[in-house]
């Protein structure tokens, strides 16, 4: 979810080591030192909660670590006031990658490469199931707010895929080096980064480990982490999860359109974001946040951070 998930903690940590004074908000309890941390409403309430922290707090940027929050702030963002400055994609590009299927719908429909896949009911039939998908195969919840871990099915005939609900997404398997390429692509203007980092995948799919690696060494994989983050009209922090067939072409096998747990590996990521969303005199380090002044020609002169906000 938002600033309890380790993404949320490592973002924080970041920002505080900037200097910046930084809020946390979630629906879950959480214990972050470098923050002011804020439980909030879950649900109908989520927005109007968050708005009335805003204001409350005299916080102008606003900065989700959760994908599942995405597509409610970026729809709502009226809600926040016009004076506050939002990380986030439209509207559309939020709520198309917060559902699996229609991510790999768009980038299929764009030419990215991407494993087969498919829904349960399109697969009622076991016939189908093998003569269209290879196995194994891999059960992904279709909702990115969903917590369920992915499953492997190394023999979809033995699967009741009738008594599956469409919330699942079914997609091919694919075998071979893993990569996670950190993106972040401005809303306007030039300063685009990308940063691939080389995962350690045990037999069962768990990761355990990431480096970031030489882009020269893997340029396919760079180029189409870069051309899945424009198909999909993300602008920000974008993690973007792939793995390089077995002597074939990589493939997106997942997009996340935040920041995710490794941007710590990738610093850039947070100094790209500043740049874009400069913080001033960045003098928020202790104490209870003012709202944030201007000097005499109108510019602020300090901002508040409010970071990560789950529903």
């Amino acid at each position: 979810m938002g600033a309890a998930g380790a993404s949320g903690r490592s973002l924080a940590e970041q920002l505080r080591a900037r200097g910046l004074r930084v809020h946390c908000a979630d629906v879950r309890p959480m214990h972050i030192p470098s923050a002011t941390c804020h439980l909030i409403a879950e649900g109908p309430g989520f927005l109007p909660a968050l708005a009335r922290l805003v204001r409350t707090e005299g916080i102008d940027l606003v900065v989700p670590a959760s994908s599942d929050v995405l597509s409610t702030v970026s729809s709502g963002r009226a809600v926040l006031g016009p004076d506050i400055d939002l990380v986030i994609p439209a509207a559309g590009p939020a709520a198309t990658a917060q559902d699996r299927l229609l991510t790999a719908w768009s980038l299929w429909a764009h030419g990215i490469g991407v494993p087969d896949f498919g829904i349960p009911s399109d697969l009622a039939d076991r016939t189908i199931v093998c003569s269209l998908m290879k196995s194994p195969l891999i059960l992904r919840a279709r909702w990115v707010d969903d917590g369920r871990p992915p499953i492997v099915v190394d023999d979809p005939a033995g699967i009741d895929w009738a008594s599956l609900s469409d919330d699942v997404l079914v997609q091919e398997f694919v075998p071979g080096a893993a990569y996670k390429v950190v993106v972040y692509r401005p809303a306007e203007g030039k300063g685009r980064l990308t940063a691939v980092l080389e995962e350690t995948v045990l037999d069962d799919g768990e990761v355990i480990g990431a480096c970031v690696i030489d882009t020269s060494t893997v340029p396919g994989v760079e180029r189409l982490a870069q051309a899945a983050v424009r198909a999909l009209g993300l602008t920000g922090p974008v993690e973007v999860s792939l793995r390089h067939r077995v002597g074939g072409d990589p493939v997106v096998l997942d997009v996340r359109a935040c920041f995710g747990p490794h941007s710590h590996l990738v610093p850039g990521l947070l100094d790209a974001l500043l740049r874009d969303h400069p913080c001033g005199e960045r003098k928020f380090v202790g104490g209870r946040t003012p709202r944030p002044s201007t000097g005499g020609n109108g510019t602020r002169t300090g901002r508040a951070v409010l970071k990560g906000a789950g529903r």
